[in-house]
């Protein structure tokens, strides 16, 4: 049998190379379609206003050292195409809350321990196996504003944990019904599923294809 012939200098330079990479690594720089950003930077107009990062919440207590939206690159272009329809009536999004550590969601149930408002956190063998589609990038808690940025009437307030925050509660003014359905059509047709019991959250389609993570909320 003849010898095997030698590989190409070049091609062994690139072998070499992503050896180096490791296992499930990109071989490039650019950010992954899965990616956590920002979304004031894919839209700077979406306002963001985030309770848990200050002590105006139900807890008492700031949960995040900073005000940042972080979402899945597709969930957060999603909600951008949902800004970009509102402003065109005039409107707009005020978020409220996006990507939440998993450390995060272990505090919050240990106040709230009612899996119709918090999602119970799961750890097994030492890693996070069950939480909520926060703690996956996958989910955002916003409102309506108009287009000074004034906060539309809506049948109840952030985290209000009461039959006042579900879907369809029958007790709002009619004009906080109207803008709870506005907000909730505008999310739809982007793909975004409510919640039944928070008119306020939503769940970005194919949430189950990203990881929880506990990774800190930074500048």
């Amino acid at each position: 049998m003849p010898a095997p012939r030698a590989l190409p200098s070049l091609l062994l330079v690139v072998l070499a190379g992503c050896a180096r990479l490791g296992p499930g690594l990109p071989a490039s720089s650019a950010p992954a379609p899965d990616a956590l950003v920002d979304i004031r930077v894919l839209d700077p107009s979406i306002r963001v206003d985030m309770p848990y990062a200050t002590p105006r919440n139900f807890t008492g207590v700031a949960l995040y050292p900073v005000a940042r939206c972080l979402l899945r690159r597709g969930v957060a272009e999603r909600l951008v195409r949902v800004e970009r329809r509102l402003r065109a009536e005039g409107l707009g999004l005020l978020v409220w809350d996006c990507y939440r550590p998993f450390r995060v969601q272990q505090r919050l149930w240990a106040l709230v321990p009612d899996a119709r408002y918090v999602a119970e956190p799961v750890v097994r063998d030492g890693r996070p196996v069950a939480g909520s589609k926060h703690n996956r990038g996958a989910a955002v808690d916003l409102t309506l504003v108009d287009a000074d940025g004034r906060p539309l009437e809506m049948p109840s307030g952030f985290d209000d944990f009461s039959e006042r925050a579900h879907r369809g509660f029958a007790g709002a003014s009619p004009a906080a019904r109207r803008n709870a359905a506005r907000l909730e059509e505008a999310m739809a047709a982007e793909g975004f599923e409510p919640l039944p019991t928070e008119w306020w959250h939503f769940d970005g389609p194919g949430w189950e294809r990203y990881e929880l993570l506990d990774r800190p909320l930074t500048e």
